[in-house]
């Protein structure tokens, strides 16, 4: 019986090993890992996020966060501004009258946070954050 018991005892250590070596090797799944674009120990998954205006309009999707630079040239209507990137493109940017806004000044550089708000037939920016550039 103690023979039995030992070797069942060995096989049972021998695959609790073997399985904890291949969970290891394997990782988790799902996260982008085969696509190479994380370094090793790194979150994997996770897409850049876009910085240009182009990027927004071609890739943008719904409720992401970008940050970009750039700096407000026109006013559109009530909330709605135009905002051009560095590069030159041009979006539009709602400023909520809830929150104060005075340190964007017309043509001056800024930084702004903001949510992409993308239907059917545009592309805005719902604009959470603005700072000057110096």
């Amino acid at each position: 019986m103690t023979k039995k018991f030992a070797a069942a005892l060995a096989a049972t250590f021998a695959a609790t090993l073997f399985c904890a070596a291949a969970a290891q090797a394997a990782g988790p799944s799902g996260f982008g890992a085969a696509s190479g674009t994380a370094p090793a120990g790194a979150p994997q998954g996770f897409e850049p996020a876009a910085t240009t205006v182009a990027d927004i309009l071609a890739n943008g999707k719904d409720d992401q966060v970008v940050v970009l630079r750039g700096k407000f040239t026109n006013l559109i209507k009530s909330d709605k501004y135009e905002f051009v990137d560095e590069k030159g493109d041009a979006i539009t940017a709602e400023l909520d009258d809830d929150r104060d806004w005075s340190m964007i000044v017309k043509d001056a550089p800024v930084e702004i946070r903001a949510e992409i708000d993308r239907d059917w037939t545009s592309t805005e920016l719902d604009v959470k954050s603005a700072r000057p550039l110096k």
